[in-house]
């Protein structure tokens, strides 16, 4: 999807979002971001990319208070939903694929449940470029499943048991962005594949929620 569609739906979407984030989580966000950022080393600066509604950094400004987070967002109204919580943070409205950081300069870089939204070549790239040496990626997204059989059945949720539900809050076009984002999702083995190939060191890896959430944590070597 282009920029500005996306940019577009995430700015329309806004006052929906943390209440759909919760209802299809079944209430297990939050601890999930929890246990992405406790399993990360935390370093000066901390970049939440597709940060949102500022969760990740808000939890991130309130344990961690030598750290000065940075909310990054292609989204004005997410950004400006983050702020109105008092989160203690800098946020930018930029492209997670052009960020306006010097080279070797960023410690930790946050994706939840916003990475399989870039094309992955493209944003292991940039990410790499910003990152410091030792500095790590923290990943908190869907998984695809491993069976195709599996993968048919939680596609076939999403798009015909959980629809109405979703139509009810968001858009035909919104609902189906969110749909379709689980086909650019991947496995734990592929992610480590890719990684690796990139000069990055797996620090850690879980799968949660019967497979379907993975949270994966890498290092700049």
């Amino acid at each position: 999807m282009e920029k500005n569609i996306a940019q577009n739906i995430f700015d329309s979407i806004v006052h929906s979002y943390d209440k759909f984030l919760n209802s299809t989580t079944f209430g297990q966000i939050k601890k999930w971001q929890k246990e992405l950022i406790e399993n990360s080393k935390i370093g000066k600066y901390a970049v939440d990319i597709g940060t949102g509604t500022g969760e990740v950094i808000k939890y991130i400004s309130e344990k961690f208070p030598y750290a000065k987070p940075i909310g990054l967002d292609i989204s004005f109204q997410m950004l400006k939903k983050a702020k109105e919580k008092g989160i203690k943070a800098t946020f930018i409205k930029a492209n997670a694929l052009n960020m306006p950081f010097k080279d070797n300069s960023i410690d930790n870089i946050f994706c939840s449940l916003s990475f399989r939204h870039f094309p992955t070549d493209l944003a292991i790239k940039e990410f790499k470029r910003v990152l410091k040496t030792g500095g790590e990626i923290s990943i908190l997204d869907i998984s695809k499943p491993k069976s195709k059989i599996f993968y048919n059945a939680v596609y076939f949720f999403a798009d015909k048991i959980f629809r109405p539900i979703g139509r009810l809050i968001f858009s035909k076009e919104e609902y189906d962005y969110f749909v379709e984002s689980v086909e650019n999702s991947k496995t734990v083995p592929e992610l480590v594949k890719i990684f690796e190939e990139n000069q990055f060191k797996i620090k850690y890896t879980k799968e949660r929620f019967f497979k379907l959430i993975h949270i994966i944590v890498v290092e700049k070597i």
